[in-house]
């Protein structure tokens, strides 16, 4: 239509259409804005004006002209647009934010059932988030411990501040606590990556980051001895034991830094403070002291 426009122009502008022929081809409001573009310009041009040079003037008057009444109208459509797409964001920011929350407190587990079905057991001192549409998103996020047992389907992904781990139907535990980050898989395949480093995990297979460097070991179990009410370890440092320890049982423990970085292979129970710290310090030949108002104090 524009190209055609052009041809009626410059066939008016050479004489060879009347103003009643234009004004039929190009309509009512095109065509007094052409002849006001005309009327303008022929106080600028000679006896025998230069029809190419004045087509380009009329053209690029038009042109201009258009932009302006464009302008006067597009931002309101442009605003409009802009008022719908963050409409629609927050809508998908409401439907995808992960609102489902699911915290345990010390000495306590609980089992959730999310939207897929899968199943997820959190240890103590945990936290669980996952989105409204789960089972379009299968993403959650983790702070402490929990035992997945995933429904197959597409993508489920675990993110912690440490680390992610990636499945699409399997059994694993994933821990992750300050800067220990460690998971095991008890059955399908696990992809974990953290700090730019990726392990793929069979079953019986395990992987534990901490202190810049990483570990591997094999596990026999078929889920962690944790949802039975007992945690175990090997070869894990002191911290850590220690630290699982005060998330079942909620006390402040004191112990000289030489004592941290000591390995740990053994258990604990859950529900016997005295009788869990004598496991975890007779075998070191540590010395302990609780005074039973929730302070124990470790030493060599």
């Amino acid at each position: 239509m524009e190209n055609e426009n052009e041809t009626y122009l410059s066939d008016w502008l050479a004489g060879k259409i009347s103003d009643g022929q234009l004004k039929q081809l190009v309509g009512e409001s095109d065509f007094l804005d052409y002849q006001k573009l005309k009327n303008t310009l022929e106080g600028y041009t000679t006896a025998n004006p230069d029809m190419e040079q004045n087509f380009s003037a009329i053209k690029q008057k038009i042109e201009t002209q258009k932009s302006k009444k464009t302008a006067r109208v597009f931002p309101l459509w442009r605003y409009a647009a802009i008022a719908a797409a963050v409409l629609l964001f927050f809508g998908l920011f409401q439907l995808f934010y992960f609102s489902n929350t699911n915290e345990t407190g010390f000495g306590a587990t609980q089992m959730v059932t999310l939207p897929d079905n899968s199943q997820v057991t959190l240890n103590a001192k945990s936290k669980l988030s996952y989105p409204n549409l789960f089972q379009y998103n299968r993403t959650l996020d983790l702070e402490g411990e929990a035992f997945f047992e995933v429904q197959k389907g597409s993508r489920f992904t675990v993110k912690t501040a440490l680390g992610c781990v990636t499945v699409l139907g399997t059994k694993f535990n994933v821990n992750s606590h300050k800067d220990y980050f460690e998971v095991i898989c008890y059955e399908g395949k696990v992809r974990v990556e953290t700090k730019g480093k990726i392990a793929i995990l069979t079953p019986s297979e395990s992987i534990r980051f901490y202190d810049h460097t990483s570990e591997n070991w094999a596990d026999m179990q078929t889920k962690p001895s944790w949802i039975n009410g007992e945690t175990t370890f090997k070869n894990v440092p002191m911290q850590y034991v220690l630290s699982q320890f005060t998330n079942q049982y909620n006390v402040v423990i004191d112990y000289p830094k030489s004592v941290e970085n000591v390995k740990f292979t053994g258990a604990f129970t859950h529900k016997n403070r005295a009788v869990a710290l004598k496991s975890i310090c007779i075998p070191l030949h540590l010395k302990y002291s609780d005074n039973g108002a929730g302070k124990i104090i470790i030493s060599e």
